[in-house]
Formats: structure tokens, sequence, C-alpha cells
């Protein structure tokens, strides 16, 4: 499933040496109880801008300030971490106009933040689909539907339509939907969902990401890095970092620390092993390592204490930014 998340249960099923409809109730016992669910997410070229936020909370008010920013449909993703700063969270937008008017319009939104750093993105190294390495080389080449999906970038690419918003939104709550239950949902036929969809996929537009429950998965340890890479081999870094399996978000962003990286580790104690192979990249320094206490917010999937996915916010990068969905109401 993370090699291919709307692979079929007729193509898993033989690949796994089970029957398509074993498979099927497993992947409905785990999606019923939040240990894995499958998203839309914006492909490669879709147009998008970006920036993490560091947020030092109030004393007492951390938890507040994740669960708020968690509600912002461009927030999508929010960590709790350790170090000078509590709370980690990616935006995303359209135009660098809307950017801006969020990371203005947040701190003025939530009550409880003392400090906000923020590092405008430029360019996404790491890929939307996770290596797990649970799958030797043939079984995913019978589960994977063509070629594997580009890595997101930032400032660049194709605007949505507001067809193709609309499909990526019914999509959120299910990325495994059927054509004939979106079509219902969108008021269109069904033939016209997957023509639709497929085009999207094939331009980049659109992909799909499988997630899951880290704990029970066996990576319960997460770690934010930020890294310093000279002018000359940034790019080369962030090629080499993001292809990690260890990788889960390589983002290159201005500032002196230009390198942000999320990792997922089977336990803490092999955090030693990676710094060592990325201080023996050319030029690369490590500035900062903050362990991810706890996520809230994976892609738009809300998550309890345990990681399991407990709600949707969906992730509506194209909304304008209004008091409304910036939690202000006013």
């Amino acid at each position: 499933m993370h090699v291919n998340p709307r692979v079929s249960f007729e193509t898993l099923g033989p690949a796994l040496g089970l029957s398509p409809a074993t498979v099927s109730r497993r992947w409905q016992r785990l999606s019923a109880s939040g240990l894995a669910w499958v998203s839309s997410v914006p492909g490669p070229q879709a147009a998008l801008v970006g920036a993490v936020l560091e947020i030092a909370a109030v004393p007492g008010r951390t938890d507040t300030v994740a669960r708020a920013l968690s509600g912002i449909p461009h927030v999508v993703s929010v960590y709790l971490t350790s170090g000078d700063h509590d709370v980690a969270a990616l935006v995303l937008a359209t135009d660098m106009r809307e950017l801006t008017t969020l990371l203005f319009g947040i701190p003025a939104a939530i009550d409880g933040l003392a400090k906000v750093r923020t590092h405008i993105g430029i360019v996404w190294y790491s890929d939307v689909h996770w290596r797990l390495g649970a799958l030797s080389a043939g079984e995913e080449r019978t589960v994977r539907d063509g070629e594997p999906p580009g890595k997101p970038a930032l400032n660049r690419g194709q605007a949505y339509t507001e067809s193709d918003r609309a499909l990526f939104l019914a999509l959120q709550p299910d990325g495994r939907a059927r054509y004939r239950d979106l079509g219902e949902r969108l008021g269109v036929p069904e033939h016209v969902v997957r023509r639709r969809m497929a085009a999207l996929v094939r331009r980049g537009m659109l992909a799909f990401r499988t997630d899951f429950a880290r704990w029970e998965g066996g990576w319960p340890a997460q770690v934010i890095l930020w890294l310093s890479a000279s002018g000359d081999g940034l790019h080369e870094a962030g090629r080499e970092i993001g292809g990690w399996r260890e990788a889960r978000i390589c983002l290159s962003v201005v500032g002196m620390a230009n390198l942000f990286v999320v990792v997922q580790l089977h336990r803490l104690a092999e955090l030693g092993e990676l710094l060592a192979r990325i201080r023996s990249l050319p030029e690369v320094t490590v500035v900062d390592q903050r362990v991810v206490l706890r996520p809230v917010k994976s892609w738009g999937r809300l998550l309890d204490g345990d990681g399991h996915a407990a709600g949707l916010v969906p992730a509506d990068l194209w909304t304008p930014v209004t008091p409304e969905n910036l939690g202000t109401g006013g």
C-alpha cells in the first residue's frame, strides 16, 4: 500500500500470497481502527509555496496551540517537539500572497504563542511515498502501477482548477474511494472521475500517500533535523538525504540552517548512525536536532496520543485565507 496506495486488492493479494478478500478484510480493519489510512496529496507539479513554523508556546498552552494550528486547512502537519520550540508546523499555500497572509495571520489568530520563527521553503526533495523496505524488489514491481511519482516541488508547477480541487478534497477522507462513490459525491459520471483522476496523476498534479500509526508499525522514534549545506552542495545534499529510507520530509529553506529534515527511526539509538551519515556528506553540518514528542496532525489527518487517525481537517490549500479558517471567527 505504501508503494501504490490505490492498488487493487486483486493485484495486492497474489503479491502477498493471500486472497483478495483476505487483504480487503485486513485493510478494512486497519482503516476502521485508525491504524492505517490513505490520503490524497498534491503531486510534484502542483503549484505550491510553503514554510516551516517553529513555535514557542506560553507555558501550559502547548497542546492548545497545537490543536488550534491543526484546525487550519493550510497547516498540513503539526508536531510537538523537544528543544527551545514546542511546536513545529508545515504550512502550504498556492502563492506567496496567501502564504504571507497565513504567516502574519496565524500569530494574531492563536492565543498562547510566545515566539514564532518562520522558514520559507524552496525545494522539496523527499518523496510522498515512504519506503518501509518490507517488500522485495519483485513484490514492489508487482504492486506498482507505472512509474513512481516525482517529488513535490515548491514554487513551480500548475494551478488546480475548481474541479481538480473538488476531486482532491473528495479523496481526502479516503484516498482509496471508488470511482462510483466519488462520482456520486461530485455529481459527475464515474467515467469522468476516472479520466480526470488519471489525468491529474499523469500530469504530476495529484498523488496518494499511505500512512499508519508509527508505534504499531515499529517506527516510534521521529526526529527533526536542521542542517546547513553550502550553496553549491545544497541541492546534492537534499537529493541524497531525501532518498534515504528514513527521510519523511526533506525540504530546503531560506536561512543559515537551510535544510529541514524529518526522519523516522525504529529507536532513538539509531540517530547517532544517521547523524554520522549526514556528517560524511561534503560541506553539510548539523545545526540542531529535536525529538518529535508527539505528532498531532499528518497531512490533514488528526492523530490521537497513540498516533491513530482520529479525525480529519482536509488539506484545502486553495481556500482563501480568512479569519474564519484561521480560527478567529471574526
